[in-house]
């Protein structure tokens, strides 16, 4: 009897391609391979594993959908291709002289004091570190703990999975964007209350999807029916709308003095249980030394630095100039 031969890691990209992409012809633009190359790794890998992996269609923007058996087959093979890339990498920067690499994950979003304190560090037991840092967008970070893509993240407020393990190193109060009015002017902070008759400023759902939700639960838990809602991608855009239409803008505090002008003013959030909260996410079943120690010694930098605030501040009137 013939042995069919193992599928490789270039079959896997294949495969987790088409599942993204829903087209073979996408995902052969992703990949850089024809249609029929597309379709010949994909049968290939569905002679080895026995099952069908996806279902044709006529549908002409979806023509592929993933079956059950390709769901579960797939979310198998991410981490190998996570762990093939990691390999080679390291295998790299052995050979240019780096003893060590950890991958960290952040977002555009990431404060910049944070990005600049991973680029220069350093940890006594693990001399010559190559840290490596990959941008993703914050929903997707955490999967990419999850597959092993990555070794760490810097998320924001992440969902509970019983499959990552956080460690918070900053809580602050959100920071809303207001329009230059005499009506904040002695007030040292706001809530949801004060704002339920403005526009209301918010991240796309698609970019954080745990914090959007946050927000509009707790609007509909307090009885606050928001009349209308921007959405927006940068705190820059946040600013012209709350310039232009009388909105409130619910930012990071980075984020809002970065953006903002004499033509807007800041107050703090003060809304019980609604912070941003800056964690760092391993997996559960980590036993690498290496990201332990590098989780610490970041932790002790960002304590160096007057950076480390695990606890939201009381009162949250002084948000704005401490973070």
């Amino acid at each position: 009897m013939r042995r069919r031969s193992s599928p490789g890691v270039d079959d896997f990209r294949v495969i987790v391609a088409v599942a993204e992409e829903r087209s073979f012809h996408r995902a052969g633009k992703k990949v850089g391979l024809s249609e029929s190359g597309v379709s010949r790794a994909v049968s290939r890998v569905e002679r080895y594993v026995g099952a069908r992996i996806f279902e044709r269609s006529h549908n002409r923007y979806h023509p592929v959908s993933t079956t059950e058996p390709g769901s579960r087959y797939i979310e198998r093979i991410r981490p190998a291709i996570a762990h093939s890339e990691s390999a080679a990498s390291v295998a790299r920067e052995t050979q240019n002289g780096f003893l060590h690499h950890i991958s960290v994950g952040r977002s555009v979003y990431t404060d910049e004091r944070l990005i600049a304190i991973f680029h220069s560090m350093q940890t006594p037991l693990f001399p010559k570190l190559k840290v490596e840092l990959v941008t993703k967008q914050p929903a997707e970070l955490p999967a990419c703990v999850r597959t092993g893509a990555l070794d760490l993240a810097v998320v924001s407020n992440s969902p509970e999975d019983r499959d990552l393990n956080p460690t918070t190193v900053r809580c602050v109060p959100f920071i809303v964007m207001l329009p230059q009015e005499q009506r904040w002017t002695d007030k040292q902070a706001v809530t949801l209350a004060d704002l339920a008759f403005m526009p209301w400023v918010l991240f796309e759902r698609q970019i954080h999807p745990h914090l959007y939700d946050m927000f509009v639960n707790r609007a509909r838990q307090r009885g606050i029916r928001v009349k209308r809602h921007f959405h927006i991608s940068n705190a820059v855009e946040a600013r012209e709308l709350v310039r232009m239409f009388g909105g409130a803008a619910f930012l990071s505090p980075h984020g809002a003095e970065h953006a903002a002008t004499n033509e807007v003013m800041l107050r703090p959030l003060d809304e019980k249980g609604i912070f941003l909260k800056t964690q760092l996410v391993v997996r559960s079943d980590n036993t690498s030394t290496l990201v332990d120690e590098f989780v610490r010694s970041f932790i002790k930098r960002l304590t160096h630095d007057g950076l480390y605030q695990p606890e939201v501040p009381h009162p949250v009137t002084g948000a704005v100039r401490a973070a």
